[in-house]
């Protein structure tokens, strides 16, 4: 019989390494439950403000990961199958602005910290705004073939970083296996987040999280690969029309920029809020897609807003 364990974030991991020993070994079929700081590693709290950020943040305890959780049997060249069941937020999340990240580094020097208190299934914590959550983890990944420390922000074939919003309850996700019991980590979880988490967090949140892991053996995967059966945006969203900001560029990041700066001033009409708390919206709602790369060398970036976030 398949077997559900627990597994709890007293310890934490902040690098790739496969020389760090699993903390649970689990069978194929079983069920692992996961408990998951924030990114942060429960370093930021709900009370803290922009100048407790700016003076304790410790960027090199980013990003905290509940695991290794070994599966038996489990050799390079085999395949990792993660029913991603459920996640369970806290009742609380943060976004921030930190100096010299996120897509406008430039237009934003300091530091901002937003607080938002998340209900069941929504959040009204920005002002004249209602938020669906869609929680899922920004990171789930194998260890690594390559010895050594390796930091976290990147991602790659082992998962990872990815942050990819549709990772969520009733996605499977597929990984390759790169070292002996595959060594699964989890972590950095976000209530909600648009595609491209642009000020470089979406709703950092501490969760639970529940995962049923299969193993197929002899089967080589190149990269992650996922099959999701939820919506691609929360149902409510699809209730009005959206906002589309159109930029093309030669730069690709410069049209992605343009973008969001566009619906940056939307939102500062629309609501009244500064600058920092518009980017911070876009952050967490704002869909960032490739509409062309066809017509070469320009590459068109929309931006999509749902109207239906307005109360």
């Amino acid at each position: 019989m398949p077997s559900v364990h627990s597994l709890d974030a007293s310890s934490l991991v902040h690098r790739w390494d496969n020389a760090v020993p699993a903390r649970l070994t689990i069978a194929p079929g079983d069920t692992i439950e996961l408990e998951m700081a924030d990114s942060s590693g429960f370093q930021v709290q709900p009370d803290w403000t922009k100048e407790t950020f700016k003076a304790q943040f410790d960027a090199l305890k980013v990003h905290a990961l509940t695991g290794p959780v070994a599966i038996d049997g489990a050799e390079p060249g085999d395949q990792l199958v993660i029913h991603i069941e459920d996640y369970a937020h806290r009742g609380w999340a943060w976004t921030s602005l930190i100096p010299g990240l996120g897509l406008l580094p430039e237009d934003f020097p300091e530091h901002h910290l937003f607080i938002w208190k998340l209900a069941d299934g929504q959040t009204t914590s920005f002002p004249g705004v209602t938020l669906d959550l869609h929680p899922f983890a920004g990171i789930i990944g194998v260890q690594r073939a390559e010895a050594g420390e390796f930091r976290t922000r990147a991602p790659g074939p082992f998962g990872g970083n990815m942050d990819v919003r549709h990772l969520c309850a009733g996605t499977t996700l597929h990984l390759p296996v790169f070292t002996k019991g595959a060594n699964l980590l989890a972590g950095d979880c976000h209530a909600a987040q648009g595609d491209g988490e642009v000020c470089i967090n979406g709703m950092e949140a501490p969760m639970g999280g529940r995962f049923r892991i299969e193993l197929l053996k002899d089967k080589p995967l190149s990269s992650p690969y996922a099959t999701l059966r939820t919506p691609l945006v929360p149902p409510r969203y699809q209730e009005k029309p959206w906002h589309l900001f159109i930029e093309s560029d030669e730069n690709p990041r410069t049209a992605a920029k343009n973008a969001v700066r566009r619906a940056i001033e939307f939102i500062m009409q629309r609501t009244g809020v500064t600058a920092e708390m518009a980017y911070t919206l876009c952050s967490v709602v704002l869909d960032l897609k490739i509409s062309q790369l066809v017509n070469q060398p320009t590459t068109t970036v929309t931006g999509y807003l749902p109207e239906a976030i307005f109360d």
